[in-house]
C-alpha cells in the first residue's frame, strides 16, 4: 500500500475542479467491471433458483463479494470526486486529505472483498471435490482450507496495520496533523507480502481443478472445458501481481503511480468474482445451448413445403377413394360393437429433467 505525501502547490483561495486527471479512467474501469460482475451474479442467481434448485456456500460468498465490491467502488468514487487520480499540484490540501481518507477506507474494504471472492472459489472447489471423492479429507482438501484461513488472517492483519500505522489514525492521510507514523514502513512491507500471497493463492486455485477434474469419470473435452473455466484465476493473479509491483515501487510516489495501483487493485477484485462465476454458470450455458439447438421457428409460412409439428391441424389433407378389395388383415373402422362397454383412454406424459455437473441428486 502507498501513502501519498506530496503537498499541494495550489495557491490558497484559487478554485479548480477536483475531478480530473486519471480519475475518470479509474471510475470507468471500476464500474464497468462491477456491471459485468452484477450481470453474472444475476445469471448465477437464476441458475441456482430455477435450474440447479439449490443455494450453497459458494453462492453466498460470491454474493458477499459483490456487496463489498459495490461498497468499496462507491467509496473510491467519492475519493475520485475529491481529487484522487488528479494531479496533486492542482488540488487544495483539504481535497488531498479527503481523497486519501476515502481511498484508504475503500482499499480496506476491497482487501476483504478479494478474500471473500477467494472463499467463493474455494467453496465451489470443495463442493466439486466432494462429489468426486466423497467426504474423505485429503491433502488437497487441507490445502484449500489452508489457502482460505491464511488469506483471512493476512487480510485482517494488513487492515489493522494500516489503521494503526499512525497515531492518531487520521495522520495516515493527513500529514499536517501532529503525531507519529512509526509503523508506515511495516504496513507497506505487509501490503507487499499480502499482495504477493494473494496472487500466489489465485495461481494455486487456478491450477487446483486439474488435479480434481482429471479424476472424474467424464469426457475429456468436458474436463478440458472445466479446467479452462476454473483456470481463469490466472488472469486475476496477473492483476494481483501488477498491483503488487506498484506497491513495491513506493520509493517514487507520484500521480502516475497511485492511479495504476487503484486500477489494478479494483481489476483484481472484480476479476476474481467474474471468473469465479463462470464455472457455476455451466448449467445455464448448457440449457441455453440446448434451447438454441432445439428451437423451431413459429412461422406459418408454408411456401417451403415443410410444416412444424404443431401445425398438424393446418396441414391440408385430401381423402381419396380406393377400389382395392378389403382383406382379412385390414383394420375395421368399428372394432367394438356399440354399447359393448366404456372405452377409457389414459394419456401419460413423461418429463425428463437433465442433470448438470455439480448438481446433487435429491431423490434418494
Amino acid at each position: 500500500m502507498i501513502s501519498m505525501t506530496m503537498s499541494s502547490q495550489l495557491p490558497a483561495g484559487s478554485s479548480v475542479p477536483s475531478y480530473g486527471g486519471r480519475g475518470p479512467t479509474i471510475l470507468t474501469i471500476a464500474w464497468t467491471e462491477a456491471a459485468v460482475a452484477l450481470v453474472l451474479m444475476l445469471l448465477r442467481t437464476y441458475t441456482n433458483m430455477f435450474i440447479v434448485n439449490s443455494f450453497r456456500w459458494d453462492y453466498f460468498w460470491a454474493l458477499i463479494t459483490l456487496v463489498f465490491g459495490i461498497i468499496d467502488t462507491a467509496m473510491i468514487t467519492v475519493a475520485v470526486s475529491s481529487g484522487l487520480g488528479n494531479h496533486m499540484s492542482l488540488l487544495h490540501h483539504s481535497q488531498i486529505v479527503n481523497s486519501q481518507m476515502w481511498s484508504w477506507i475503500a482499499q480496506s474494504i476491497l482487501i476483504q472483498a478479494v478474500g471473500f471472492g477467494k472463499y467463493a472459489v474455494i467453496a465451489f472447489l470443495l463442493r466439486i471435490q466432494g462429489r468426486a471423492q466423497g467426504k474423505k479429507m485429503t491433502s488437497l482438501t487441507y490445502l484449500l482450507y489452508f489457502i482460505g484461513i491464511s488469506n483471512f488472517a493476512i487480510n485482517i492483519i494488513i487492515v489493522a496495520m494500516i489503521f494503526t500505522s499512525c497515531s492518531p489514525t487520521a495522520k495516515f492521510w493527513n500529514q499536517s496533523l501532529s503525531g507519529t507514523c512509526n509503523n508506515v514502513t511495516r504496513a507497506d512491507q505487509m501490503g507487499y507480502f499480502q499482495g504477493s500471497f494473494a496472487a500466489l493463492s489465485d495461481l494455486l486455485l487456478a491450477g487446483y481443478p486439474i488435479l480434481v477434474f482429471w479424476k472424474l469419470k467424464i469426457s475429456k473435452h468436458l474436463k478440458i472445458g472445466l479446467c479452462c473455466l476454473m483456470g481463469g484465476g490466472v488472469v486475476a493473479a496477473a492483476a494481483g501481481i501488477a498491483k503488487t509491483v506498484y506497491i513495491k515501487q513506493k520509493s517514487v510516489v507520484g500521480d502516475d503511480q497511485i492511479s495504476p495501483l487503484i486500477i489494478w487493485a479494483w481489476t483484481e477484485q472484480w476479476l476474481i468474482l467474474i471468473l469465479g462465476c463462470l464455472p457455476p454458470l455451466r448449467p445455464w450455458f448448457a440449457q441455453a445451448v440446448h434451447r438454441m439447438s432445439t428451437y423451431k421457428l413459429p412461422s406459418r409460412n408454408h411456401n417451403s413445403g415443410y410444416y412444424l409439428q404443431n401445425d398438424v391441424p393446418n396441414i391440408p389433407m385430401q381423402v381419396l377413394a380406393s377400389n382395392r378389395a378389403p382383406k382379412d388383415t385390414d383394420s375395421e373402422e368399428k372394432i367394438l360393437p356399440g354399447g359393448a362397454g366404456i372405452l377409457h383412454t389414459t394419456k401419460i406424459e413423461v418429463l425428463s429433467k437433465p442433470r448438470y455437473f455439480g448438481e446433487h441428486n435429491n431423490e434418494q
